[in-house]
């Protein structure tokens, strides 16, 4: 009998333990895929895996990288604008979010991370992100009355490799470029991402805007892939000291 009670007793005791997690018995190499050197694999859905850390440098100048053919011709109106841009109005110097132009050609790289029915950008600039959704709906209906500042995108894939975004609906008060290149609430912008090889992603974007560009051009950059998969925190108004002192770019005849 006493050994029937000393067996119920070590039961009980072993059932009110807490259970541990078990470490698996080949933990994963560290990192990700996309730089241990390993075979790139395929996303869930069977497309290409655009996923990593991507960085292309500052946006410059637009005009210098369009297409052959497809040059950024401005209108009347967009020359004038260009002409007289102030650049001590950069939405960019004062910590505004750059919009999808400017977003991924930034001084800071741009994780991109994709999943079947969704893709999302996440810039180390600001700790801001864009969402593209890749399920399949459409824009809604009412976005003109709701301006963003990425813009409302829905994306679809062109064969296995090749996602397209459409993108409309973007605050005006965002700049295309550095240079200084604006747009109007009647942007709209269709990018193609493709692997040019397993580390350079290329980015070709068509803009229309007839309102800044007689007629819509083309520009196409790429992108490294960069070691790590970890983006660092960044405050545009940490440590600020220079916003107070920018003064116009322009004088008062409207000539540097």
């Amino acid at each position: 009998m006493r050994s029937r009670v000393l067996i119920v007793c070590g039961l009980l005791m072993m059932a009110a333990a807490p259970v541990r997690a078990q470490a698996p018995k080949d933990p994963p190499a560290d990192g990700a895929w996309w730089y241990r050197g390993t075979a790139q694999p395929a996303a869930p859905d069977g497309h290409t895996d655009l996923t990593g850390v991507w960085f292309s440098g500052g946006s410059g100048d637009l005009s210098k990288i369009a297409i052959e053919g497809q040059e950024m011709i401005l209108t009347p109106f967009g020359e004038e604008r260009y002409k007289t841009v102030d650049h001590a109005k950069d939405p960019n110097t004062r910590c505004l979010p750059p919009g999808p132009a400017r977003m991924i050609m930034m001084a800071h790289p741009t994780m991109l991370v994709q999943r079947p029915d969704l893709v999302v950008f996440l810039s180390e600039s600001q700790n801001i992100f864009r969402l593209i959704y890749t399920d399949g709906r459409g824009h809604p209906a009412d976005l003109k009355d709701f301006p963003e500042w990425m813009g409302h995108s829905v994306g679809h894939w062109e064969g296995k490799d090749t996602l397209v975004v459409d993108t409309v609906a973007i605050d005006d008060r965002t700049w295309l470029d550095t240079s200084g290149h604006e747009h109007s609430d009647r942007l709209h912008m269709t990018e193609r991402f493709k692997l040019a090889d397993p580390n350079t992603l290329e980015h070709v974007v068509a803009y229309d805007d007839p309102v800044f560009f007689v007629k819509p051009f083309t520009t196409r950059r790429l992108f490294r892939r960069q070691i790590g998969d970890r983006i660092f925190s960044h405050s545009c108004l940490e440590n600020e000291k220079d916003i107070d002192n920018l003064v116009p770019t322009l004088g008062d005849d409207g000539r540097e």
